[in-house]
């Protein structure tokens, strides 16, 4: 897990993050720009050194939010859909979990958040090369590109988590997702959603 101990998070404009600095790159910037908590002090081998754990960049301007979704991943389409299978809803480890194409790439199906949807092994094997209308199957939900929090993708891409963020980093960055991932993998999440649910259909057949 990595320690952000020794890093500097970097706002812009509007107190958003956009990056997180080194020591040594903050410390630089320590003497331009806005520093908004109470500097630590890091002692080096020879000398010691003040160094904030936030700064803000007047002059960088928050990114046009048009067009910066959530980039098409597994790990991301796992999080859109909950960690569930979108066929019998069941909740497994990301080691029992599939990615399935609602229209088969063999008939003409695309690789895309409105085509992808998170599947168990069992389901996806099940499935085969056949559609839901074909199987009369109902999803919960239909597929699209999930609007994650920009400040949770921010915390998705730096692996920041509850137990590794610095404190005086909280209120700036969302961990919500990140730390709904962390939980998944440590096998402690919790159900999002029942099983008994009407909006999810009943495991699929068994071929043959």
């Amino acid at each position: 897990m990595a320690n952000f101990e020794r890093r500097v998070l970097v706002l812009d404009s509007r107190y958003e993050p956009v990056k997180i600095v080194g020591l040594q790159v903050g410390f630089v910037l320590l003497y331009t720009v806005p520093v908004l908590d109470s500097p630590r002090l890091i002692r080096g081998v020879s000398q010691s050194f003040t160094v904030p754990w936030i700064i803000r960049l007047f002059n960088c301007a928050p990114r046009n939010r048009r067009g910066h979704g959530a980039r098409f991943s597994r790990q991301n389409v796992y999080l859109r859909d909950g960690f569930r299978c979108q066929y019998c809803n069941c909740a497994g480890s990301m080691l029992n979990l599939t990615l399935d194409h609602l229209v088969p790439l063999a008939r003409g199906g695309k690789t895309s958040w409105d085509n992808i949807v998170t599947a168990c092994k069992t389901c996806n094997l099940r499935k085969g090369a056949r559609t839901i209308e074909e199987l009369g199957i109902r999803l919960p939900r239909m597929p699209e590109q999930p609007n994650f929090n920009r400040t949770a993708l921010f915390a998705l891409r730096y692996g920041l988590t509850s137990r590794n963020i610095p404190e005086s980093w909280i209120g700036y960055v969302d961990l919500s997702v990140s730390n709904r991932l962390l939980d998944v993998r440590a096998g402690t999440a919790s159900d999002e959603l029942s099983p008994n649910s009407p909006h999810f259909v009943t495991p699929l057949p068994a071929v043959g």
